[in-house]
């Protein structure tokens, strides 16, 4: 089996002279350690608790699963861990599952900048990537930051921009909503320029918004196409509201809630890949 890090963490309790509830070890991680005797089990009224026998229980985890620095190991949060990290204190790159891409995807038309480096313009198709360690580094000039629900919108934003007049002369940087984690906000808790929000607009779409920018960005404000019933008679989809009428958010403001109501009058959701035709 593989060592969690969450399986990890009570190891390091256990290795510095704590004692756990048996009933919070898995059986599949108890057994090989009462195997290899470098835990007891003690009796705890009706049940048992679970001590560890110190320096040994390091050194059996060690040579089991390879982990030299079981605190360390522990804290290894997927926005944390790296090859690099894993190779140092597992040995083994691959000792956890590790996403190499993970980090913030940016279309930068200028203005943008890591560390005194400018990024310059990224044509239609592509974008940069900043990885999370580079975050605190990244620098954006522009007036508004425009965040786009889905990766074919971020490649292609030129074909969807004409749906709405408001960017009309307006300096702006897209980013890709794939990883608004810690690092992401805590960047945009030091950045005072403007939020919009690029959405699906069906109820999941709303829901993301309402619940994982909103929060965060108070200030954010919805996207929303010119002629959007228009649009959503011509191109909207029953399926995309029928299968997640469930998902509309609860807490609303103004702007989702008109969104909402349009949405109910037509029984349809437009996603926003419709806007790129």
């Amino acid at each position: 089996m593989r060592l969690t890090p969450a399986h990890a963490a009570k190891l390091a309790r256990l290795d510095n002279g704590e004692s756990l509830p048996r009933s919070q070890i898995p059986k599949v991680l108890l057994h090989p350690l009462q195997e290899a005797g470098v835990v007891r089990l003690i009796r705890s009224g009706s049940s048992y608790v679970v001590r560890g026998v110190p320096d040994a229980l390091a050194r059996f985890v060690e040579h089991h699963w390879g982990v030299q620095d079981l605190s360390r190991y522990a804290e290894a949060a997927p926005e944390k861990r790296s090859r690099e990290l894993l190779s140092e204190i597992a040995g083994d790159s691959k000792a956890l599952p590790n996403r190499p891409l993970e980090g913030i995807f940016l279309r930068s038309f200028g203005k943008c900048y890591l560390r005194e480096e400018p990024l310059g313009v990224a044509p239609q198709g592509s974008a940069t990537l900043i990885s999370l360690d580079s975050l605190p580094h990244l620098r954006i000039k522009t007036s508004v930051l425009i965040g786009i629900e889905n990766p074919r919108c971020l490649w292609n934003f030129e074909c969807a921009r004409k749906y709405f007049p408001e960017l009309k002369g307006l300096d702006f940087t897209l980013i890709l909503r794939w990883h608004w984690g810690t690092a992401w906000r805590q960047w945009l808790a030091g950045w005072n320029g403007q939020i919009l929000y690029f959405p699906d607009y069906d109820p999941a779409g709303l829901g993301i918004y309402a619940a994982e920018v909103l929060p965060h960005c108070p200030g954010a404000r919805l996207l929303v196409p010119k002629d959007f019933e228009r649009l959503l008679t011509e191109r909207g989809d029953r399926k995309f509201y029928v299968t997640q009428e469930v998902r509309f958010p609860q807490q609303v403001n103004e702007e989702i809630l008109s969104v909402m109501e349009t949405l109910r009058k037509h029984r349809k959701g437009l996603e926003q890949e419709s806007l790129l035709f």
